[in-house]
């Protein structure tokens, strides 16, 4: 019998995959993408129970792309003891109430140098030229290596992307982010430095952290390359922001009115569209997961994206509305393997968009502009161009 999941083209996904997913999660919630030979995950329900059971759903997938640029396993795809271990050496730094301390003081200063700069223009591609870069500079200061690393940080992180994205291994896709990798190791020298003379930033504790001689490189560097990839992902989320908030006029004003409002409708957005759509997971035993027998070994694709627009979760579930009423959602994953550094994305998107709003009086879309996202795995809001100041 043929389903629907065997007629889903990776091109409808890429250019946009809710109207698919809300088809699937009423008719085959569970189904197989012959394009990827993977099953792909829809409902908040079955999205949730995978999340959660590490035990017969693993990230621990060694034919991941993600290994090999690396040059080893990050802390995603890792289980059990060796996972906490790692992600106990540096959980604490991005603990909520620390982010609250120190992020006025790590991403408040790039966001406004970068705004300034810009300011003068009166207009600019806001992703790429003031998002990822804020979000770049902040997560390479709080690393350790220095806002002169950033760029680096920036070049991996796409890299990364693409090898997450090339599902059908286009060889040269693979060959463009194994040369992005190779050039410019920011990380080495600064790792080799802080063995020796350990001090408070990320990389520092993630050596020296409950580990009398600390941990050897192995362990470090395929961590911190797979951090680069999320490092520009507080752009993305403020960028999805904005668009969320230009689709919905009256709510932007009442967020210039009132800033405090930035965080709920950040929030709003992590459910909404979240960068991060999709997660991978493998069977360690057979299964049924509704109603589909999936055998030991099977790789599932799943749709948070999916999951955070269920209508049995979220009434009017396409919707962006930042009065919302507070519920968890999935756009930082749940379970062991929830995103470390949560609440530091949120304080990063939400600093750039009160730097942005302060900085930039008047902000309106550029002329011929128009929304272009893109991508299911990875759903980027696209270039965002924006004029600012008096209006003639």
């Amino acid at each position: 019998m043929t389903t629907i999941g065997s007629g889903v083209l990776l091109a409808e996904l890429d250019a946009d995959p809710y109207p698919t997913y809300a088809r699937l999660r009423r008719a085959e919630p569970v189904c197989w993408l012959p394009e990827v030979r993977q099953w792909l995950v829809t409902t908040w329900a079955d999205a949730s129970r995978v999340l959660a059971d590490p035990g017969l759903f693993t990230t621990d997938i060694p034919e991941s792309p993600m290994v090999r640029f690396c040059g080893g396993r990050p802390m995603l795809l890792r289980e059990g003891t060796d996972h906490r271990d790692i992600r106990e050496a540096f959980r604490h730094d991005y603990d909520p109430h620390r982010v609250s301390d120190y992020v006025d003081t790590v991403v408040r200063p790039h966001a406004e140098r970068i705004a300034a700069r810009l300011a003068r223009a009166g207009r600019a591609e806001l992703v790429g030229e003031y998002f990822e870069p804020v979000a770049a500079a902040s997560e390479a200061t709080l690393l350790g290596i220095g806002p002169s690393g950033a760029n680096a940080l920036r070049r991996w992180a796409g890299a990364l992307a693409a090898v997450a994205t090339n599902l059908r291994r286009d060889r040269d896709i693979d060959a463009y982010a194994a040369d992005t990798l190779a050039e410019g190791d920011v990380l080495s020298p600064v790792v080799a430095r802080l063995r020796e003379r350990p001090n408070g930033s990320v990389i520092s504790h993630l050596i020296h952290a409950n580990r009398a001689g600390g941990r050897p490189d192995a362990d470090i560097l395929p961590v911190l390359k797979h951090v680069a990839m999320c490092a520009i992902e507080p752009g993305w989320l403020a960028g999805w922001t904005l668009l969320a908030l230009l689709s919905r006029p009256e709510q932007l004003e009442e967020v210039r009115g009132d800033r405090w409002l930035l965080g709920a409708a950040v929030y709003e957005v992590l459910r909404w569209s979240a960068p991060v759509g999709t997660v991978t997971r493998r069977t360690t035993a057979p299964v049924s997961l509704h109603g589909k027998d999936l055998p030991a070994g099977a790789t599932l694709i799943v749709s948070i994206a999916s999951a955070n627009r269920d209508e049995s979760a979220f009434p009017d579930a396409d919707v962006f509305d930042l009065h919302r009423p507070v519920r968890t959602h999935l756009g930082f994953g749940t379970g062991p393997h929830r995103c470390p550094a949560f609440a530091f994305a949120v304080a990063g998107a939400r600093t750039a968009l009160d730097v942005l709003l302060d900085r930039m009086p008047g902000l309106r879309p550029d002329v011929d502009w128009w929304p272009a996202p893109h991508g299911w795995k990875f759903r980027l809001p696209g270039p965002i161009a924006m004029r600012w100041g008096r209006v003639l």
